[in-house]
């Protein structure tokens, strides 16, 4: 396996370990049939993988998982809080985008008093920022998309200079999605 254990030697009894173990060995399998290169490393907290798929259009795809420990949640007690952040970067820089510059995200409180922003007419949970109308390529990628907008799993979108970067807040793979956005 090119992905590679940084986990310290009482680490590989824990399921957290095992859970992270897995989904980069998909990971790298995942990859490789599509005869891409990977590199990375994980632990029981934590991983960090990326990997270039060279098809009609290269993209790079990375995933990451980290947690965090807090301080004590109530002072008389000694277990900790923990937070723990994962991101989804998927990024094709050779896609022709018509000169379309695109920026989508979730819709936060500050964005009702931010002209630049509109809501997304399609999911009312994001807003968008644009300088076009809707292309073939763009309905293709919304088309694709769909389920995580709908999921809220998309963080943000931004197509500008020929060049596509989605952004998920999730720890699953979706390959499937990422398989149809290959062959745009």
């Amino acid at each position: 396996m090119k992905i590679k254990s940084n986990a310290l030697p009482q680490e590989h009894d824990s399921p957290h370990y095992e859970v992270n173990r897995q989904f980069c060995e998909d990971f790298e399998r995942y990859v490789a049939t599509k005869n891409g290169n990977v590199k990375g490393s994980y632990n029981a907290w934590s991983f960090l993988v990326s990997g270039k798929i060279e098809g009609k259009k290269p993209w790079t795809i990375k995933y990451k998982k980290a947690t965090f420990s807090g301080a004590p949640t109530i002072l008389w007690r000694s277990t900790k809080s923990q937070s723990i952040f994962t991101s989804v970067t998927w990024t094709c820089e050779a896609i022709n985008t018509s000169n379309s510059k695109i920026f989508i995200r979730k819709k936060r409180a500050a964005d009702r008093f931010n002209p630049r922003f509109k809501q997304f007419k399609h999911y009312k949970r994001y807003v968008i920022k644009s300088n076009t109308k809707e292309t073939e390529l763009l309905c293709q990628v919304f088309d694709i998309l769909r389920s995580l907008f709908v999921s809220e799993e998309i963080y943000r979108l931004q197509i500008k200079n020929n060049k596509i970067i989605i952004e998920l807040r999730c720890e699953v793979h979706y390959f499937k999605i990422l398989d149809k956005l290959l062959e745009l």
